[in-house]
């Protein structure tokens, strides 16, 4: 019985992010007025720990950088190895609102949870949504 290695993190997500790129650009000939875009997560940005062990993420102010849509150009070196040579465009939010979501969330029976995942000012994936039209 052949065992296979697992793959570390890291190769994977570049595995499948050149996997999934390099899909999309061989078949963006066939719809010439079709055009992808990679849209960017937020990084990390906790303080003081992590999201369920009392840190804190009540930025006030944007993160700097990442403010632009680029074709070759990231703050995530996976994607922007992914894109190089394609069709594929970076939507780059990664800086982007960094203090547009609430600092903590608390369900039931916890306390001090920071939920960074989603945004809850009014208008943000709506900004995203008019960089992105601008793009088109």
């Amino acid at each position: 019985m052949k065992i296979k290695n697992v793959m570390k993190f890291g190769n994977a997500k570049n595995f499948t992010m050149h996997s999934i790129v390099r899909w999309l650009d061989s078949h963006l000939p066939s719809y010439p007025h079709l055009k992808v875009f990679f849209r960017t997560i937020a990084p990390r940005h906790f303080f003081n720990g992590d999201w369920n062990t009392g840190d804190t993420c009540d930025n006030t102010t944007p993160l700097s950088g990442g403010s632009e849509v680029m074709q070759d150009g990231s703050s995530d070196p996976v994607i922007k190895g992914a894109v190089k040579g394609t069709k594929v465009k970076i939507l780059d939010i990664t800086s982007l609102r960094d203090e547009g979501h609430i600092s903590r969330y608390s369900s039931r029976g916890t306390t001090n949870v920071n939920d960074c995942l989603h945004w809850c000012l009014p208008g943000i994936p709506d900004t995203w949504n008019e960089l992105l039209v601008t793009q088109i």
